[in-house]
Parts: structure tokens; C-alpha cells; sequence
């Protein structure tokens, strides 16, 4: 049973084996945040986790499957959805030849199943780059790097590695033009940048599949759901543009600092009126902490700024040089319109995106 979107973590939790016909609970709110309606047809995969277990998954998450599973890893299972007026939402299961909307329109394309599955499951993923940013930390790529003969590999992760102490704008810019992924700058018919983290990470796993590394597969699956982490972005980067908005999540590595999280986000236009575009940073640091910096940009000139810190020392430091960081902003175009510092965590927000119905279309001709 499904009680919420954590379910599936639950120690010792396991669901009973659903055949053809039969109802699987669905809880109210875990529908809702899945963005599931009543009579949606879907699908999910059965997805190995550690120890020989098995699990479904579902729009980007994991339902717990009983031991043994009843089905192999990859395996793809069509349900229907079921809401009820009173109590929990069902899933149907439905018979494995069950038509479902989205491959009816690829009849003759080979592995449709699985391909729009891999696709729908990396749209409905949980935001977030969770890990990407644990790969990125310092010293944690760099000893995967070390056990493989590829000399190319290793250079090319210190020449990924921004510097903390000596970011220039310069820098910044090209690790977020590398961070787009190199699928970006083809479909524009440009040359790629050669720091694009995705190639890289790929081209480590290969090595490590040939056997020139004694990592065993655990090593090897931490990188593939890393390399999931950026294209779950990037399928939800390509949707958002066709609904209009911007989306644009990426990891930064440093040699001598955390890895910093962005997002940038721009909700669809309303009313002829531009939405203000927002930036949002995360980092943690031995030295200062924890820091969230939100950055809402008017109209390309008016500047908007909240910041959360943990330490108090780096709210008084901030608070301190307010005032300056405004005269550098001015200096620079910019309007400083407030700047809010806040002591204390970030509050949990509702998600900021969510795919809707409009331009989901999976483009498969290349």
C-alpha cells in the first residue's frame, strides 16, 4: 500500500503481489502529488535495488515490491487509475497487452515501452540533484577517477572544477553553458563545450564496464543515478519549454568548496505580463554553513534578493555589507530593489513546477 510519498522507504514494508484486475491503494495526497486523475492510464518499471530487492517504479518514485518479486528488473506494468470519492485512489493493474495512450502512437517503433517508460519516469522525478551533488564533492570523483587507467578522464574533471576562492564571471559562465548538456548547444547546431558533466560520467562508467577498475557495481550504479539526476533535468527543462516556462537545474563542483546547486525558474507569462525570472542558489560550507540565495530578476534591471543562513555569523556579516553588495549591483546595471537575510533554514515550499498536460509529446525520430 501506498501511504504517502514516502512509502516506499518504509522499513520492513512490503506490498502484497497485485495480479491482473486487482486493486492497489493509492492515498489521496501521494495521487495528487504525482499529478494522477481519475482514469489516467500509466506505467511503471521494476527497478533492482540493493540486496536483490525489487521495487516499482512510479512517475519518479519507489512502491516497495514483495520478496521475490513476481516480475524481473525492467520489467513494465500498465495500471489504471481509480479515484473515489471517499477513502483512497486504486491502481488497476491491467493486462500486459493493455493498450495505453502514449505508445498508441508508436505502433511500429521498436522498444517503445521501455523508452517512454525511461522518459515518463525521469519527467515525474523528484526535483532535485541528490546524486550529482554527493558525486560532486570534493575528493568523491576524483578516487572513482584514480582506479581507472584514463589519464583524458582525470584531466578533464580538474579542468571541471571551479575554484571557490577565484570564481570569475567568466568561470561561472561557462560551467553553466557546460551544465545544459551537450544535446543543447547540437539541436542549436553549435559545438558542444567540452566540460559537459553527463560525457563525462558516461564515458567513467564505460571504462569501469570493461574492467579496468576494481570498483564493483555499487560504485558503478551511484554514477548511473547521478547520470539520471541530469537527465531527469533535462527532460523537465524541454517540458517546461513547451509549457512555456523556464527550468534549468545543475550541479557546480568545486576543488576547494561544496558543490552549489541552481535552479533557474520562469513561470509562463500571464496576462501579456513577464514573470520575474528567479534564481535560486544552495550551498553548504564547512567554513559558513548552510546558505539558500534566492534571486528574482524584474524586467532585467530590478533586483530582488532573499537570503537564509545558518550562522549567525554570516547573517551579521551579510547584513553588514548589504550596502555594498547594493553600489556593486548598481555599478553593474542593476537596481537593488530589497534584500532580505533571514537566520535560520529555508522552509519547505510547495514544488515550483510541475509537468501538465500541455506539449507532452516525446520526440523519438533521431
Amino acid at each position: 500500500m501506498i501511504s504517502g510519498p514516502q512509502a516506499s522507504h518504509l522499513a520492513g514494508h512490503a506490498n502484497p503481489i497485485f495480479l491482473e484486475g486487482k486493486l492497489l491503494p493509492l492515498a489521496v495526497p501521494a495521487a495528487r502529488e504525482l499529478g494522477l486523475k481519475d482514469g489516467d492510464v500509466i506505467q511503471a518499471t521494476v527497478q533492482a535495488r540493493g540486496g536483490g530487492d525489487m521495487a516499482l517504479l512510479l512517475r519518479g518514485r519507489l512502491v516497495e515490491l514483495p520478496r521475490p518479486s513476481p516480475w524481473p528488473e525492467g520489467h513494465t506494468l500498465n495500471m489504471r487509475v481509480i479515484a473515489s470519492a471517499s477513502g483512497p485512489w486504486s491502481l488497476q493493474l491491467l493486462p500486459a497487452n493493455a493498450s495505453v495512450p502514449a505508445l498508441a502512437l508508436l505502433p511500429a517503433l521498436p522498444n517503445a515501452a521501455s523508452l517512454i517508460s525511461n522518459v515518463a519516469n525521469l519527467l515525474f522525478r523528484p526535483a532535485g540533484q541528490p546524486e550529482l551533488a554527493q558525486l560532486f564533492r570534493p575528493g568523491t570523483l576524483e578516487a572513482l577517477l584514480q582506479t581507472v587507467p584514463r589519464p583524458d578522464l582525470q584531466a578533464q574533471w580538474r579542468g571541471m572544477q571551479l575554484s571557490m576562492a577565484q570564481l570569475t564571471p567568466q568561470a561561472l559562465s561557462q560551467a553553466v553553458a557546460a551544465g545544459m548538456g551537450a544535446e543543447v548547444w547540437l539541436a542549436r547546431g553549435m559545438t558542444p563545450p567540452i566540460d559537459d558533466p553527463k560525457q563525462l560520467l558516461r564515458r567513467l562508467m564505460a571504462a569501469m564496464g570493461r574492467g579496468d577498475s576494481d570498483e564493483d557495481t555499487t560504485k558503478v550504479g551511484g554514477i548511473q543515478r547521478a547520470v539520471d539526476d541530469l537527465e531527469a533535468s533535462q527532460v523537465q527543462a524541454v517540458q517546461a519549454q513547451n509549457q512555456r516556462e523556464v527550468l534549468m537545474r545543475m550541479v557546480l563542483p568545486f576543488y576547494d568548496a561544496e558543490p552549489v546547486e541552481l535552479v533557474f525558474r520562469r513561470a509562463p507569462r500571464e496576462g501579456g505580463k513577464t514573470p520575474p525570472l528567479t534564481v535560486n542558489v544552495h550551498s553548504r560550507s564547512q567554513s559558513i554553513g548552510e546558505i539558500w540565495l534566492k534571486t528574482q530578476l524584474h524586467g532585467g534591471e530590478r533586483v530582488e534578493l532573499k537570503m537564509w543562513a545558518i550562522e549567525a555569523d554570516v547573517v551579521r556579516q551579510a547584513r553588514s555589507r548589504a550596502t555594498e553588495l547594493g553600489q556593486q549591483l548598481l555599478d553593474a546595471g542593476l537596481a537593488m530593489q530589497s534584500f532580505q537575510i533571514v537566520h535560520g533554514r529555508r522552509p519547505a515550499e510547495p514544488a515550483e513546477w510541475r509537468p501538465s498536460g500541455r506539449g507532452m509529446v516525446v520526440d523519438v525520430s533521431a
